[in-house]
């Protein structure tokens, strides 16, 4: 334990999911939270060393993996110290006075847009405009102060903004989203896992040989998702989870055999296995 405040990098503004994650994970710590714009600026904060560790979400329990995020990890290697299941509370937020029945656009970013789209459809005659970041849209609703437009953001950025909640909890208690936690150190939580991202030319045909060479090494595979690797016809990109420390066996040697079967294997990180946390409303 340190004295000194730990400069943590977010993408989006104070009051966003992303420094309500780096809250909890650091709890306990004097965490300065640096704002970033956008998630490529989140990596070169950490590229220039302008923070020690910052915050990464790679993908949510509704709206699938955040592909961005995954495509940084792999093209610009940061180490990963852990990880964090953050319960998301998206709530529709307005000036006071504002009444549901007069809104006409709702500002948010793309994944709590996508995220509240069982929301968004029952709604008449609104127009959904996705921006930077849910604190940000607060903050621009708040600005323009029209009582027929309103943000999706979480309750911390209602109360740093001053505004009223009109509906909570959009997308409901079962939206989490999974952080991993960049930047040197060591973390904290549970046994280790591995991420990796695959690269499979062609087809996705070699991923059962994948699977089954992890599996004969006794690995519990937690993650496989495959996505179209754009840009290249018929190939694909495979991420993988698995219980293991890629520097140490069976983990090393299971890799050194997937990586004759793939035309590309990155390790992201081996990492302690995190927890769900609830986010909680922090004084300013």
């Amino acid at each position: 334990m340190t004295d000194a405040a730990l400069t943590v990098a977010v993408q989006g503004e104070l009051g966003s999911n992303s420094e309500l994650a780096a809250r909890e994970y650091f709890d306990g710590r004097d965490v300065d939270v640096l704002p970033c714009r956008t998630f490529a600026d989140l990596f070169s904060t950490l590229d220039r060393r302008g923070a020690e560790a910052a915050l990464a979400p790679v993908e949510n329990s509704l709206a699938g993996s955040i592909h961005e995020v995954w495509d940084l990890l792999r093209e610009r290697p940061q180490p990963v110290c852990g990880e964090i299941r953050l319960r998301i509370g998206h709530h529709l937020i307005a000036p006071p006075g504002t009444r549901l029945e007069d809104l006409r656009r709702i500002r948010s970013h793309p994944q709590a847009l996508a995220q509240c789209r069982e929301f968004l459809d029952g709604l008449q005659e609104v127009q959904v405009e996705p921006v930077y970041d849910t604190a940000g849209a607060v903050m621009m609703v708040k600005a323009e102060g029209r009582s027929d437009e309103a943000a999706i953001a979480t309750a911390q950025a209602a109360e740093d903004n001053g505004m009223q909640v009109l509906v909570a909890d959009l997308a409901g208690i079962h939206n989490f989203t999974r952080f991993l936690v960049l930047g040197e150190g060591t973390g904290s939580g549970g046994s280790p896992k591995t991420t990796v991202v695959l690269e499979m030319d062609h087809s996705a045909a070699g991923l059962p040989a994948v699977l089954g060479q992890l599996t004969r090494a006794g690995l519990e595979v937690l993650k496989v998702e495959t996505r179209k690797r754009a840009g290249h016809p018929w190939a694909y990109l495979v991420y993988l989870d698995f219980a293991g420390d890629a520097g140490s066996e069976p983990v090393a040697g299971a890799l050194r055999e997937v990586a004759g079967l793939v035309g590309g294997l990155h390790v992201v990180g081996t990492y302690p296995a995190g927890i769900a946390a609830e986010p909680r409303l922090y004084p300013r």
